[in-house]
């Protein structure tokens, strides 16, 4: 048997890293340090990331054509600096990493299958395309739509990983009884791949509503901001605000009756298997993240300040990511190949 280093633990492990590149991501934008290194691969002309509000002041001097929207006179702290250079570092090494599991790809195609190193493409153009999105989000400012689209495609990416170990370790091995899915039809594929698709639009919208901070636009009080919006069940659509928060919600309705839906129809139509317990816990994770975003908004008005936790805004985020994350998983379950021939 191969060594865990030439096996389908390595884009395994991968998708770990970029849950936690996506994690330090969701952070950098919860505490507004979007623009804490404005330069790259340096940042403020520096390696590492402890930069004084003086050496910040002197590059800003240097450099006046990457002021920011905050303004020549704001600050960052070095929490928020750092934050931003453990999302880099981290991007760096998943970077080395990718370029070694394909490596290692082709090194074992005649063992694996040619289709493990073709897919692998993917990953790593998906990678790149991440990083060059990475940067325009950072020019353009975290305007919301590139922070969206960013967030897509580091969903992608992980996904993509999440493939690559599963054909691989087909090929390699087998996979174990559980989790094979004999004769997967049509049906099947096109409502599991579907469901994903929706449950990431929802993500999207989520992640401009929070970059746009359009979050207390229904209120902050309880009742009135949730679970009703503005303190109506249909708002005042004409403010852009209440526009997103809304169609947040409605999605997260209907995404909810589909899971629920999804989940009796598997188990009608092909009975209890991995498959449908993906989709359990989908709706589950799903509800969770209903109530959590409602707790957000509420709890920010039992401060004076009406201060939003951090905190409550990452878990959210992450609890949305594993959602899409599982049903990625059940889907790409379904579009394996029934039998363990290689592929």
């Amino acid at each position: 048997m191969a060594g865990w280093y030439r096996s389908h633990q390595v884009p395994f492990m991968l998708a770990v890293i970029a849950f936690l590149i996506i994690t330090t991501g969701g952070w950098i934008r919860i505490s507004d340090a979007g623009e804490s290194c404005p330069d790259w691969p340096t940042c403020f002309g520096s390696w590492g990331f402890d930069v004084s509000p003086e050496e910040q002041e002197e590059w800003w001097k240097e450099n006046p054509d990457e002021i920011d929207s905050r303004g020549a006179g704001h600050r960052y702290t070095s929490d928020q600096i750092f934050t931003e250079w453990l999302h880099r570092l981290l991007v760096g090494i998943i970077g080395i990493l990718v370029l070694y599991s394909h490596y290692t790809a082709w090194s074992l195609r005649d063992e694996i299958g040619k289709q493990v190193y073709s897919l692998h493409y993917i990953v790593t153009f998906l990678l790149v395309l991440q990083a060059v999105m990475g940067y325009i989000t950072v020019d353009m400012d975290n305007e919301p739509w590139t922070v969206s689209l960013h967030l897509s495609l580091a969903l992608f990416f992980t996904g993509s990983l999440i493939a690559v170990g599963l054909v691989w370790w087909q090929n390699q091995s087998g996979l174990p009884e559980y989790m094979r899915i004999d004769n997967p039809s049509d049906e099947l594929k096109r409502l599991t791949g579907g469901t994903t698709l929706i449950v990431l639009v929802q993500l999207l919208v989520g992640a401009y509503l929070s970059s746009g901070y359009h979050r207390a636009a229904c209120g902050i009080e309880f009742g009135d901001s949730w679970p009703l919006c503005d303190g109506k069940i249909i708002p005042n659509l004409s403010v852009l605000g209440l526009q997103i928060q809304f169609l947040h919600r409605i999605l997260a309705v209907g995404v909810v009756g589909l899971l629920f839906w999804s989940s009796r129809w598997i188990k009608a139509n092909h009975g209890k298997s991995v498959l449908s317990s993906l989709v359990d816990a989908t709706l589950i994770l799903f509800i969770l993240n209903i109530l959590l975003g409602g707790w957000y908004l509420i709890s920010a008005g039992f401060t004076s300040e009406a201060v939003f936790t951090g905190s409550l805004s990452l878990l959210h985020l992450l609890l949305g990511v594993c959602t899409f994350l599982c049903l990625a998983w059940a889907y790409l379950l379904c579009a394996l190949p029934s039998n363990n021939a290689k592929v």
